[in-house]
């Protein structure tokens, strides 16, 4: 039967797993990092007989987790084994006052595939605080990555939950005196700007932690995490459907492919470099042609798996320049770099693809990060989040699709420089055509300009106010 605060464990001949079992029954407090590994890659370093005990001894942990809690069948997965962990600390937890702390990747926090996680750990517990520092040389919090992390500090909880505070830092302390300066400073601050450098808190409503959004702890700026949120859930925009983003990107086999050029009857235009200078206009330049060896293939190419507009499926947050191309030809792509979007007009996708470049673009889709803050991948679940103008509507087709055509020859400056014309062309296009405030969607600009992720810098590390 399911026992709602502790697992049952299987009755086993390791007495120092028993002793181990018993000591952390019905603990007042658990703090861990548990392991990100995949666990196809679980144990790696060790002989292939140790991995299949490791493996089955780990599958035998998931099963009894599962049997004990069902509710867990959805929490843990085949892909990673950090859930299963946390699925087991919290059945150590005493049911009425535990106190679960973990360091978690910071994408764990936002990307549609950590969802269920946090969906769980919100109903459970009142998540009370998530530090994360934006330092871009100072990002883990963890040995051996160099991805970015956060500590997420959860407590058992009755009742409607409080807010929870997100410590946005700026640096990490150095030594104890750091440490004890950076206390004592947070210990003053309840909300804004912290003393001494240290960075900024903010609180997020508890209706958004359970609803799944920690999204905050990606941002430096709670200005931004705020206006990324609220165009995420403005149900006065709508979403394109998952099944327009193309899964089955091209699978170019260099034997079923020839090289060919754009003159050449029947080549496919590719879009593939998400290099800073694959990509440097709104409008699509293909860095390759090919064509198919049986010709018959590219009409079932241009169907499936081409579009008039393509979204990034990931690139470096500074130097990279476009989310979004869009040609009056239909482009193909290959695999992780670029989604086509099917089922558009050519005016219709040149609308989108200044939407998408805008500041409200951005924000949204990089609230939805994959891998790491530094350089997001995303995938078409990801891209399907983002809440876009209605373009059947002929004003707002055309006033962004007219500002695609003024806009289509410019240079678009990599993202880490910063303010330009060309942004801020787009942004006056979305504001112009949904109605919104032009300044406020200036603001934002400069703030995501200004995020350590993009700009490369932490605040304090440049002459400029972080908060103009």
């Amino acid at each position: 039967d399911a026992i709602a605060s502790q697992a049952v464990w299987d009755p086993t001949s390791d007495a120092g797993l028993e002793d181990a079992v018993d000591a952390a029954r019905n603990a007042r407090i658990v703090i861990m990092n548990p392991p990100f590994t995949n666990r196809v890659k679980m144990g790696e370093k060790f002989p292939m007989d140790v991995r299949k005990t490791l493996k089955a001894r780990t599958d035998n942990l998931e099963r009894t987790l599962v049997r004990s809690d069902p509710e867990m069948d959805g929490f843990v997965d085949k892909n990673s084994i950090a859930p299963l962990f946390v699925g087991l600390s919290d059945h150590c937890l005493n049911s009425a006052d535990g106190v679960l702390t973990v360091i978690h990747p910071t994408i764990a926090l936002s990307n549609p595939s950590g969802l269920s996680e946090r969906l769980m750990l919100a109903r459970r517990y009142h998540v009370h605080t998530v530090l994360t520092c934006h330092d871009p040389k100072q990002i883990n919090l963890s040995q051996n990555t160099n991805i970015n992390e956060s500590v997420i500090v959860m407590r058992r909880h009755n009742g409607p939950k409080p807010p929870t505070r997100f410590i946005s830092m700026d640096r990490i302390p150095f030594d104890d005196t750091d440490a004890d300066d950076f206390h004592r400073c947070l210990l003053n601050c309840e909300d804004g700007t912290i003393a001494n450098g240290w960075g900024e808190v903010s609180h997020w409503p508890a209706e958004r932690i359970e609803a799944g959004d920690w999204t905050p702890a990606v941002w430096r700026s709670p200005e931004l995490a705020d206006a990324a949120a609220r165009y995420a859930n403005d149900e006065s925009i709508t979403t394109l459907a998952p099944e327009r983003f193309s899964k089955s990107r091209w699978a170019r086999k260099k034997w079923e492919y020839t090289v060919s050029s754009a003159e050449t009857p029947g080549s496919l235009g590719l879009i593939a470099s998400n290099k800073s200078d694959g990509q440097t206009r709104i409008q699509g330049r293909p860095d390759e042609y090919w064509i198919p060896e049986d010709k018959s293939r590219t009409g079932k190419i241009l169907e499936s798996a081409s579009g008039y507009l393509l979204i990034t499926g990931g690139q470096a947050s500074g130097t990279g320049r476009l989310v979004a191309v869009a040609d009056e030809i239909q482009r193909v792509s290959d695999e992780g770099s670029w989604v086509p979007v099917t089922n558009l007009t050519p005016a219709e996708a040149k609308a989108l693809a200044v939407f998408y470049n805008s500041t409200p673009g951005r924000i949204q889709l990089m609230r939805n990060a994959g891998r790491k803050l530094t350089f997001p991948k995303y995938n078409p679940a990801a891209i399907a989040n983002v809440r876009i103008p209605n373009i059947k509507d002929a004003r707002i087709q055309k006033t962004l699709a007219d500002c695609w055509e003024r806009t289509k020859g410019m240079v678009v400056p990599q993202f880490r420089d910063g303010d330009c014309e060309v942004r801020r062309l787009w942004d006056e296009a979305v504001a112009e055509a949904m109605g919104w405030d032009s300044e406020e969607l200036a603001r934002q600009r400069r703030l995501l300009h200004r995020e350590p992720h993009v700009r490369g810098l932490g605040y304090n590390q440049y002459g400029d106010a972080p908060s103009g």
